[in-house]
């Protein structure tokens, strides 16, 4: 009976994980040209020639910044909205509506729309913001274009992460804020003792799963700048799309997916492993 309880995860885990996998790791040993199925065996020479290519060292460092500039904001944000909507007597459910639509929506086709908005000269950003402060052509530009790219990534992630907080605070036991407030603790106080530790797991779940959806930027990326100007917004995703689909480089896609995952990995677990011991000393407060 346990095995046949076991047996469906343990096929889905086999077929959609461990089998694909093992297809990556075994594609990146050799040349294989689909078009003429011709299959060579070249062992770590594409290994050797990927990894020390500037291409991925450029698109690693683009990645890695990208996360940098969206998670933050992403999880700040999205704290804020939720307890802000939390806090409503009425008109929650709009604005939650309203915060997760860049969520259900898809991310192409908001970058069209995106792409429109930065329009050089005629856009409204450059129209707004540009005439302000003198930063117009963003996507144009090897400076703006990885942070253009970020306020795209940040205003689609917020919504995702702002339910997840939302069905913290439903967690938040309301008789300790009831006794904070009679034993005189301003609404500070009562966040910082009593709501922060409790949404904890909540907190870390979020930044997760922002890290991991940042790490693998693709369709923003792929849509409005295609990896350019000069590869400034290229990423290991965009990356791995280029060598794998347009060269038609197999090996070399697979090891660009094999240094995406890995990336993906370490950046989780170390997140894990250092905030679990911050939600310990959260809790304990």
């Amino acid at each position: 009976m346990p095995t046949l309880l076991v047996t469906p995860a343990a096929t889905f885990l086999m077929v959609f994980f461990i089998v694909p996998l093992s297809m990556v790791a075994v594609l990146t040993l050799f040349d294989y040209q689909p078009l003429t199925r011709s299959v060579s065996f070249v062992g770590l020479r594409n290994w050797h020639r990927i990894l020390t290519s500037p291409e991925l060292q450029q698109a690693t460092v683009n990645t890695l910044l990208y996360a940098v500039m969206t998670v933050p904001l992403i999880v700040g944000v999205s704290l804020l909205a939720a307890l802000g909507i939390h806090a409503l007597p009425r008109w929650g459910a709009l604005w939650r509506t309203v915060y997760f639509l860049p969520t259900i929506a898809t991310m192409a086709a908001m970058s069209v729309v995106w792409r429109w908005l930065f329009y050089p000269g005629t856009g409204p950003v450059d129209a707004t913001i540009g005439r302000l402060t003198g930063a117009t052509d963003w996507l144009h530009s090897t400076t703006l274009a990885l942070p253009a790219i970020a306020v795209i990534g940040s205003w689609a992630g917020i919504g995702s992460s702002m339910v997840m907080f939302l069905a913290g605070l439903t967690s938040v036991p309301q008789h300790l804020h009831e006794a904070g407030r009679l034993d005189g603790a301003g609404p500070w106080h009562r966040f910082w003792h009593i709501t922060w530790p409790a949404l904890g797991p909540s907190t870390m779940f979020a930044l997760i799963i922002a890290t991991r959806d940042a790490l693998r930027v693709f369709d923003q990326v792929h849509v409005m700048t295609d990896g350019g100007p000069l590869g400034s917004t290229e990423t290991l995703a965009d990356l791995q799309w280029r060598y794998g689909v347009s060269y038609l480089d197999i090996g070399s896609g697979s090891i660009v997916n094999t240094v995406l995952l890995g990336l993906v990995l370490v950046t989780v677990a170390a997140q894990y492993l250092a905030g679990g011991r911050r939600l310990e000393r959260a809790g304990a407060r």
